[in-house]
């Protein structure tokens, strides 16, 4: 008898232990649960000082989208999105959503929660694991929402996303997200952007200004887009995207913010590999040339390239025209003359490339200049950053602003393989990207194995296109229009 009632009571509870960890997590307890795994000091800010911490989830952008009915079960995609926003990550999940995750109902998933969950599986510490199916309308149990919190707070501390994919045979690109934000922010940049007629852009903007947005009309590479600055409430952060996006606008918000932990602040960068016995690099311009300003989607379009950078500096001048500024040679052809002190690479379909500083100049000898004129292909920019695998410490004349502080950077190698490499680092956004200095950028190429590398030009005009796909954001929130830039073609 007393073996039974043992028995009836260790099955008792077992059924406990079994319906505590099986019973449904709500959404505000989550989101609750979330904002402290984060580890985000929200109650000093004065702007939330009124919020509870659910609520404080929902209007500072950590969250981009309107929850209602808090004392609702969470289900597994609802956790899994407000993750992978909560850390910063949603750009790459946009970016990534074409991967394969390994689920198989990943297609009952919408395009972005797909990319969650490649960004989720892959990441370290990696939010959810992999399984046969992730079962995304099930409510989270209690332990599961335990584990999964753990995990964003030990990434909190330190996640790395690091992926690797090789779209075409002889290309290779590698994308990488390190940090978290930290800070909160306290105002939005919001775009709408890709907009095909002026009309429907200009009747947009009139709306917004009607609804008491601070609103202005752009117009870039043939397409138009509206854009609402300094928005300090979140509120109507998600009133721009929901009325955007209802008539098919594409839409980007841009944070005002300063991470609080600055040894942790993200970074993301995007780095391409060319393999120069299937791919050949070339400067790249509008049909109608250098003096013509488009963006680089516009110009990698016209000129049908497999990738492409922003190259060097260039200056503007009224009615959309400007000019490049230092030494631009395509194939063969002398477009504009070079710059004293500059970085400057110059290369031909012969495998050689030189980088160097200023080799125009008459003090580096006939000799030198005669070899320059082998050169079929010539670009200028600056500073050099690598040569021989060693840092280049010369900023060439340039202000410290632009060498010390952090920004978006650009710039165009080669690895100890003899293959050449675009790299992208993203910056200006503090909830994606902070940038880098000059000797970041420096470091993080030589840790990629680059043996020479110059700068190119940055800030708003550093973009990074790859099979006709943006991957990066730009930091105006959409594309500048540039002089030039440097694109991927097939050898033969």
């Amino acid at each position: 008898m007393k073996k039974i009632f043992r028995r009836l009571c260790f099955t008792f509870l077992i059924i406990f232990l079994l319906a505590g960890s099986s019973q449904a997590v709500t959404k505000y307890q989550f989101l609750t649960g979330l904002l402290e795994a984060r580890g985000i000091n929200w109650t000093n800010s004065p702007e939330y000082e009124y919020e509870d911490p659910g609520g404080f989830m929902l209007n500072s952008g950590y969250i981009s989208e309107y929850v209602s009915n808090l004392d609702a079960n969470v289900t597994r995609r609802e956790a899994l999105r407000w993750c992978i926003e909560s850390l910063g990550l949603d750009f790459e999940a946009e970016l990534l959503s074409d991967y394969p995750s390994g689920f198989n109902d990943a297609k009952s998933l919408s395009e972005f929660e797909r990319g969650c969950l490649v960004v989720a599986v892959n990441m370290r510490p990696a939010i959810f694991t992999k399984d046969k199916n992730f079962r995304g309308k099930n409510t989270l149990t209690q332990q599961e929402y335990s584990a999964i919190l753990e995990r964003v707070r030990t990434a909190s501390r330190g996640l790395v996303l690091d992926m690797i994919r090789n779209p075409e045979e002889g290309l290779r690109v590698h994308i990488h997200r390190e940090g978290v934000p930290t800070g909160i922010p306290s105002s939005w940049r919001v775009y709408a952007f890709g907009i095909k007629t002026k009309s429907a852009a200009e009747t947009f903007r009139n709306s917004l200004k009607a609804s008491g947005y601070d609103a202005s009309f752009s117009s870039t590479g043939g397409l138009y887009g509206v854009r609402a600055q300094k928005i300090e409430e979140y509120e109507k952060v998600v009133r721009f995207l929901n009325v955007a996006q209802a008539r098919g606008f594409k839409t980007r918000v841009i944070p005002s913010m300063t991470n609080t932990n600055m040894r942790i602040v993200p970074k993301f960068w995007v780095m391409v590999t060319i393999d120069p016995t299937h791919w050949k690099i070339r400067p790249i311009a509008s049909r109608n040339g250098a003096n013509e300003l488009r963006t680089l989607s516009t110009i990698a379009s016209q000129n049908r390239v497999q990738a492409a950078i922003n190259a060097g500096f260039f200056a503007t001048s009224k009615g959309g025209r400007g000019y490049p500024l230092g030494a631009l040679r395509v194939n063969g052809r002398n477009i504009n003359s070079p710059q004293d002190n500059r970085g400057i690479l110059g290369w031909n379909d012969y495998d050689e490339a030189m980088f160097a500083v200023s080799p125009y100049s008459e003090a580096e000898g006939e000799e030198r200049n005669d070899y320059w004129q082998d050169m079929s292909n010539v670009i200028q920019a600056g500073p050099l950053l690598i040569d021989e695998g060693m840092p280049v410490r010369h900023d060439e004349g340039f202000q410290n602003g632009f060498i010390s502080a952090r920004h978006p950077r650009s710039a165009v190698g080669l690895n100890q393989n003899g293959e050449w490499v675009f790299m992208l680092i993203d910056g200006r956004n503090g909830m994606h990207s902070s940038g880098a200095t000059i000797s970041e950028l420096t470091e993080i190429l030589r840790s990629q194995g680059i043996v020479y590398a110059l700068n190119l030009d940055g800030g708003g005009s550093a973009e990074i296109i790859i099979g006709g796909k943006i991957y990066n954001i730009p930091s105006d929130g959409y594309e500048r229009n540039i002089s030039y830039g440097l694109g991927v073609l097939p050898l033969r």
